[in-house]
């Protein structure tokens, strides 16, 4: 998961305690929310896994510090029920039934929560004979400088990693934008004696989703004055 030429990923801050990667406190917690396959009734399961393989939970300095950087993995299963699928096997036993009914001479009817558990026992049934989908996102985590790189732009996999890194480690992960990161240089700045913070005041976002009125002026955040003429 790590022999990439090119990446895109989305950057977070660390914020509160984190054990050291290099000792066990760090490999137990991951170990302790390790990945576990799913059971035969679930519909989805993720846990970490080692960036090397995502068939391998044994967490040590070995298989999980690159240099510096600590690396690991989320791996997510995900298994549905094709819907259609699903709508003709009730079908089918629905009619099966009817059948059987008025053969033997009683009224052909299924109420509705005979309905409602055959629905959850074809579910089911199908739900063990279905294969998951199977994805994993790399994490990176730099410790010194309290730095965490999900190597993925998709949002729904993000706010997961966000979720399952605080459950294990009782941190929380704030994104690292560049108006963030700017705010954190100002403030270390003013530790320094040097207050630069006022140049932001004036700044405003550009935007470029809606018209702007003629001979009018905006500013971005990075200073840049822009004027637009109709």
């Amino acid at each position: 998961m790590l022999n990439l030429r090119t990446q895109s990923f989305c950057r977070y801050r660390i914020q509160g305690e984190l054990p050291s990667p290099w000792g066990e406190d760090f490999h137990r917690l991951l170990t302790e929310r390790r990945f576990l396959p799913l059971m035969a009734d679930q519909e989805r399961t993720y846990g970490w896994v080692t960036s090397d393989n995502l068939l391998v939970t044994d967490f040590h300095a070995g298989t999980v510090m690159r240099g510096e950087w600590a690396a690991f993995g989320l791996r997510v299963d995900t298994r549905r029920v094709n819907a259609r699928l699903l709508r003709a096997q009730i079908d089918l036993e629905v009619q099966a039934r009817l059948k059987g009914m008025q053969d033997a001479g009683d009224k052909p009817r299924i109420g509705r929560d005979e309905r409602k558990e055959l629905r959850e026992d074809l579910r089911k049934e199908l739900m063990r004979q279905t294969s998951p989908s199977v994805d994993v996102f790399t994490v990176l985590v730099h410790p010194k400088q309290r730095v965490l790189h999900v190597l993925t732009l998709a949002q729904r996999a993000n706010d997961l990693v966000r979720t399952h890194f605080a459950d294990t480690f009782e941190s929380d992960l704030l994104p690292l934008t560049p108006w963030s990161r700017s705010l954190e240089i100002l403030d270390s700045e003013a530790r320094a004696g040097n207050d630069l913070r006022a140049g932001l005041q004036d700044l405003r976002r550009t935007d470029f989703g809606r018209a702007v009125p003629a001979e009018s002026e905006t500013t971005s955040r990075d200073g840049t004055r822009v004027e637009v003429q109709s």
